[in-house]
């Protein structure tokens, strides 16, 4: 394994693990790039990621039940109050979080006030979060493999291409997410051209 293969291996483990505390982007992003730049090392990605993810999440539930406290970047009262509907079916809700815009940092919060068990929460978070991973390494690696077939002469420049346009549209994409989100918040003022929360205090 060469040595940016393991700083990008790092940095996917580092990434996950942060954004179950506070980090405001998912680690997908990360892990997609990685793919797509190299997809010979997809396995490898994927695992540090979604280990990352579970021992992110283990870690920040024992620093909540042991009273620390640090601001939900990017979480709302209205994700609060809809995580803690989810959550209501135990850690298994948290098949909700790879299918919405709602970060995983909200659903640790919610799992360490329930008091919900680290090992349930661990294999939930692994199968439900490493499904959707694997699912986004694997688009990746097939969209590194068609540049490679459509562009063989150029396929440094069109990948960095298609990396950078595939970039802008998931920022855009979750820009509108967020908005949606925000629109749907209690007594938000976004239709009419405020701001909205950005922050909350678990």
């Amino acid at each position: 394994m060469s040595w940016v293969i393991l700083a990008a291996t790092v940095a996917l483990f580092i990434w996950s693990f942060a954004e179950a505390f506070a980090w405001p982007v998912v680690p997908d992003v990360a892990l997609a790039t990685a793919v797509f730049l190299a997809p010979g090392e997809a396995v490898v990605f994927v695992a540090a990621t979604v280990v990352g993810s579970v021992a992110g999440g283990a870690t920040a539930m024992r620093a909540y039940r042991f009273g620390r406290r640090w601001p939900l970047l990017l979480v709302s009262a209205a994700m609060e109050d809809r995580v803690a509907a989810w959550l209501n079916r135990g850690p298994v809700g948290l098949i909700h979080q790879p299918l919405t815009a709602v970060p995983y940092k909200a659903f640790v919060v919610e799992g360490a006030r329930r008091g919900f068990g680290p090992s349930s929460w661990a294999l939930w978070t692994g199968v439900f979060r490493g499904a959707r991973m694997t699912t986004v390494a694997g688009v990746a690696a097939l969209m590194s493999v068609a540049v490679d077939e459509i562009f063989p002469s150029a396929t440094t420049s069109a990948r960095l291409a298609t990396l950078a346009i595939a970039l802008a549209l998931f920022g855009v994409g979750w820009w509108l997410a967020w908005k949606l989100w925000a629109r749907a918040e209690p007594g938000s003022q976004q239709g009419k051209g405020t701001g909205s929360v950005s922050t909350m205090q678990p």
